[in-house]
């Protein structure tokens, strides 16, 4: 093959002479001079992306670390909330009756110093302590979630018991006879070498005293009742009940829901009766107990104003 190169100047015609095989040398040369530079530039190509691969997720780790150190700090505050709260509510350490977090499957102090140097160096930090990490605040926080839940519910539990709990006078005046055996007070003379069981405590003053509930409740009965005369039945759920006898009118009605201190009588002398008095009961678990274990003070000081 010849080569003509002819400048359009006055410089000299170059002539070159190339056989066949010199050229097809050259095109093959060429050509794998090409693959390896493309070769070569697409090694670089791929350890830039890597190297930039490399640092997002660098970033990443490094927020994820600071995100764990994070719920890890609010999950120990959780953790002293809750024990504070068992505390004053008198309640149980939930991690003896669940027998520590070993028990559960959780994070050992082991664990969480293998976490904290971590942290601090993140670059080093194996993929299962991170298992661990995060495995460990899930079981933590679903703990935390249910201790709370159970405290909520013993809050509601104690308020409900509370709320039910005849633990007010009904009436003011002074207490004539109390809980327990006593000689009868009507009947005649041979009543009085006769005992009988008194099931509640007579509170004695003025006709038409205000007589409140005692706790909430709904009213089961009102009306005349053998014996009791005009009385008053409170169901206050929990297994109390409170009646309030001899009274000369009831001011509510069967099925309505009344509030502990709200009137709902006036004291007299109706049914089986030696004066104006209130008699006054409490069942529990449907038997009759003595009121003044739930009683606060005295009759006569402290009581309730009816509203």
């Amino acid at each position: 093959m010849t080569v003509l190169v002819i400048p359009h100047t006055n410089l000299p015609m170059l002539r070159g002479r190339f056989s066949l095989a010199f050229v097809m040398f050259l095109v093959v040369f060429w050509t794998g001079l090409t693959v390896w530079a493309g070769f070569l530039a697409g090694r670089h190509v791929d350890y830039w992306i890597t190297k930039a691969d490399n640092m997002v997720i660098k970033s990443k780790m490094t927020y994820m670390a600071d995100e764990i150190q994070k719920s890890r700090e609010m999950l120990d505050i959780a953790r002293a909330t809750d024990t504070q709260m068992r505390i004053l509510l008198g309640m149980g350490s939930r991690e003896k009756i669940l027998k520590e977090d070993e028990a559960l499957g959780g994070p050992t102090s082991s664990d969480r110093r293998l976490i904290g140097q971590g942290l601090a160096h993140v670059r080093h930090l194996p993929q299962p302590a991170i298992r661990r990490a995060m495995s460990g605040i899930r079981s933590e926080s679903s703990r935390r979630l249910a201790s709370f839940q159970e405290i909520a519910w013993y809050i509601t539990n104690q308020r409900s018991v509370l709320r039910s709990t005849p633990d007010i006078w009904p009436t003011t005046g002074r207490i004539t006879s109390s809980f327990g055996y006593r000689f009868s007070p009507v009947g005649g003379a041979a009543a009085e070498h006769s005992s009988q069981f008194h099931e509640g405590v007579d509170i004695a003053n003025s006709p038409d005293t205000p007589i409140v509930a005692a706790a909430d409740g709904v009213v089961r009965y009102a009306g005349w009742s053998s014996g009791y005369g005009m009385m008053v039945l409170v169901d206050h759920g929990l297994s109390f009940t409170s009646a309030y006898g001899h009274t000369s009118k009831v001011t509510v009605k069967v099925g309505e829901r009344v509030e502990r201190g709200q009137l709902i009588a006036y004291m007299g002398t109706t049914g089986r009766s030696t004066g104006h008095h209130l008699h006054y009961e409490v069942w529990r678990h449907g038997k009759p107990v003595n009121p003044m274990k739930y009683l606060r003070g005295r009759p006569g000081a402290g009581a309730p104003t009816a509203r």
